[in-house]
């Protein structure tokens, strides 16, 4: 089965920070003070009249900046807003106290903005529409502006950029998410610490905490580590969670080295380091063609994570095409001789196996899996059809034998391997996900052909023919269906599929 190549979107839910920043007391502006009183009366537009006002007079006011950020949010003016809360971070009159609420309120309404950003993607997953992808577009690049340092958004940006044909742009969203997060990823490499490994072991490597917390506001009973360590002059806040399923406590992301003007609960604010960008960057420069720096990225990305599912076939594939098999082949059995029991790691050794001809031991590799996971549907596809080409390959060998010698008494044991073949794919269609799979059905049929079972091959024919509808629109259904008639001497009927398909084509 094919490697897929992007994962469904985990849909994040950010909260606010629920609490007040006490202000300072000293004295405000005849404007400023007129702006509170329209504030308290919700009469907002009037306020911001009296904010600017109250700036033309004194532009570094400092207070009236910060709650025209506010005001201009209430009224849905996001550029006002982002302008107001800039300049307010400018403000040579800052105190620590404001600096620390005007982050807090930029949080706040970098939250709301990523949701949003978030929702209107989702809408467009079923809606497929361009509006929403537009919305999700502008939402999440609002985001980035109020807080340019926080990365969680350029993921789905990049992905939503693309879903426009953008590619271009995701690129350069994907890359700019990379300039990022890259000291910090450059600092878990050197010190051998990787995604998904414990918390011992990261704290092993990186240092003593300064100081450790625990959040365990997550409702389905996950429980979040925190810990703050002094790494060579720089705070790196580490994040390990225990779910309610598995007790081990992994680690699950890091922020490295905060910016100084970031609120205290920001900066311990929990946040799962995704790899998503840096794969849909490899993934993207592959379908462009330019396999050596996508093969840069998904290496750099599997230091980060090893155990990736996505990343393994994705370095294989790209080792392959730029003919360096052998070193893929060296890596995938040396990433399975430290872990014996990843069906992932075994899958791959077994494809690049099949592919450079060494079928046995690929379909042994295959068994193995599936001698520990029986309905690993990868596995038993790619195990069915291993046996299916054996076998092809063995009948082959027969009928060049018999065509050398006319006396010549074939062996026709091959039909075991077919035989199990058929076994395979039909464990495999018993799963809801692949029963109505035209491609499964197709070998499947053709397995029992080569059989001579036709009462199998009429079940089956009958029973892609049902499926017509649902694939009314797809030429390759009627191109499997035109040779299926062809093989079986339904003549009528495979000249009505090479017409439909022809339509489509």
């Amino acid at each position: 089965m094919g490697t897929t190549v992007k994962r469904p979107l985990s849909v994040l839910v950010l909260l606010g920070f629920a609490f007040l920043v006490t202000q300072s007391f000293q004295c405000a502006s005849s404007g400023v003070a007129s702006a509170r009183k329209a504030i308290q009366n919700e009469d907002y537009a009037k306020a911001k009249t009296a904010l600017e006002q109250a700036l033309a007079t004194n532009p570094n006011n400092c207070e009236a900046l910060i709650m025209l950020g506010d005001v201009n949010q209430r009224l849905n003016d996001v550029d006002g807003m982002l302008d107001a809360y800039a300049k307010a971070k400018t403000c040579p009159d800052l105190t620590q106290t404001q600096r620390e609420e005007l982050s807090i309120k930029l949080y706040n309404s970098w939250v709301g903005s990523y949701n949003g950003g978030i929702s209107n993607f989702n809408k467009y997953v079923s809606s497929r529409a361009d509006s929403d992808l537009v919305e999700s577009v502008m939402m999440l690049k609002t985001a980035t502006e109020l807080k340019p340092t926080f990365t969680e958004p350029y993921s789905i940006l990049g992905q939503a950029q693309e879903a426009r044909g953008d590619t271009s742009a995701a690129i350069e969203t994907y890359q700019r998410w990379l300039t990022m997060e890259q000291p910090g990823f450059d600092l878990m490499i050197s010190k051998g610490v990787t995604l998904g490994s414990a918390r011992s072991v990261a704290l092993d490597r990186l240092g003593v905490p300064k100081e450790s917390r625990i959040d365990s506001s997550y409702t389905d009973g996950t429980l979040v580590m925190q810990d703050k360590i002094d790494v060579g002059g720089r705070d790196v806040y580490v994040f390990s969670a225990t779910s309610s399923i598995s007790k081990d406590t992994v680690l699950e992301g890091w922020t490295y080295n905060p910016p100084a003007d970031l609120s205290t609960p920001e900066k311990w604010r929990s946040h799962t380091t995704s790899l998503g960008p840096l794969k849909s960057l490899a993934f993207v420069l592959y379908e462009r063609d330019n396999k050596e720096e996508a093969l840069t990225m998904a290496t750099f990305a599997s230091k980060l994570k090893p155990s990736d599912g996505e990343l393994g076939p994705l370095r294989t594939q790209l080792l392959q095409d730029l003919g360096k098999t052998d070193e893929a082949l060296a890596e995938v059995k040396a990433l399975l001789k430290d872990d014996p029991q990843n069906a992932n790691f075994r899958l791959q050794y077994a494809a690049l196996l099949s592919n450079t001809g060494n079928n046995d031991q690929a379909i042994a590799e295959y068994i193995t899996v599936l001698e520990t996971d029986p309905n690993n549907g990868t596995a038993l596809y790619n195990a069915a059809a291993s046996f299916k080409n054996r076998a092809s390959e063995s009948q082959m060998a027969e009928l060049k034998k018999m065509d050398a010698d006319d006396s010549y008494m074939p062996n026709t044991g091959y039909t075991d391997d077919l035989k199990t073949a058929a076994k395979y794919f039909e464990q495999l269609r018993k799963q809801p996900k692949y029963a109505a799979d035209i491609i499964i059905l197709e070998q499947l049929a053709n397995t029992y052909e080569v059989l001579k079972e036709k009462k199998n091959v009429k079940m089956l024919i009958m029973e892609l023919e049902g499926l017509e509808g649902r694939y009314q629109d797809s030429a390759e259904y009627f191109r499997i269906m035109e040779g299926l008639y062809a093989r079986n001497n339904m003549m009528d009927k495979m000249k009505t599929a090479a017409d439909k398909g022809a339509k489509l084509r």
